[in-house]
């Protein structure tokens, strides 16, 4: 794996450990499964365990096409725009410098502060429904992943390859699947799960802020290009 694609990864990790993902993963394999937790540890799992699990994977699929498509066409529009692409990185690396200080709490951006969250009532019925909500889920919950996706979006956008961000905004989708799906095989324990690991969402917002910061410096510099260039990568 590559600087940019493990940046993408990690970028995924942050996100789904973030204060505003991480506690309501519960809510949501309830939510698109349609089975309680009270039924689920009756029947010790067995029953439902199969179905949870696909309805994850349904859900997993709705938020990695709209992330992928979206990286597809950053990647388009950098090549669209390419007289101007050094401009528009360096731009959006400050850009991302200035947001990940914001996560640091270095300075205040109060738009930054609002979040507009769509919800569904009621959740459209079998595993394609689990599909709609995962679409739901990446454009309803864009101020929360919003950062972290803005950082990788402008890796795919520096890249002349239109590969290239197809290619960081699956990664991208990986980080934020792989432990939603183990999360998804220990239902009967996710409380427990969250109880222990939801520490960690209270350093995502520092962390997240780092590699903001890091990956504004490498846009604004040129310096990723230049080590993404002579690996090939680009």
């Amino acid at each position: 794996m590559d600087i940019g694609g493990f940046i993408a990864f990690t970028a995924g990790l942050l996100s789904f450990f973030s204060p505003c993902v991480l506690p309501l993963v519960p809510s949501y394999l309830i939510f698109i499964s349609g089975i309680t937790y009270d039924n689920y540890i009756q029947s010790q799992g067995k029953k439902y365990r199969k179905i949870v699990l696909m309805h994850s994977l349904s859900f997993i699929l709705g938020f990695s096409l709209v992330f992928i498509s979206l990286g597809l066409a950053s990647s388009l529009i950098g090549r669209l725009f390419s007289y101007y692409k050094d401009y528009f990185v360096k731009t959006g690396g400050i850009t991302l410098i200035l947001i990940g200080l914001y996560y640091l709490d270095v300075i205040k951006i109060p738009f930054l502060e609002k979040q507009k969250i769509f919800q569904l009532n009621r959740k459209p019925a079998g595993i394609f429904g689990s599909f709609l909500i995962g679409i739901t889920f990446s454009l309803g919950w864009t101020p929360c992943v919003g950062p972290a996706l803005s950082s990788i979006l402008m890796l795919a956008w520096s890249s002349d390859k239109i590969g290239q961000g197809i290619y960081l905004l699956s990664l991208y989708s990986v980080g934020m699947a792989i432990p939603f799906i183990i999360c998804s095989f220990i239902f009967e324990r996710i409380f427990d799960f969250i109880k222990r690991y939801n520490f960690i969402a209270r350093y995502t917002s520092k962390i997240l802020g780092i590699l903001l910061i890091l990956v504004g410096i490498f846009l604004f510099t040129s310096i990723f290009t230049r080590i993404s260039a002579l690996f090939g990568l680009f």
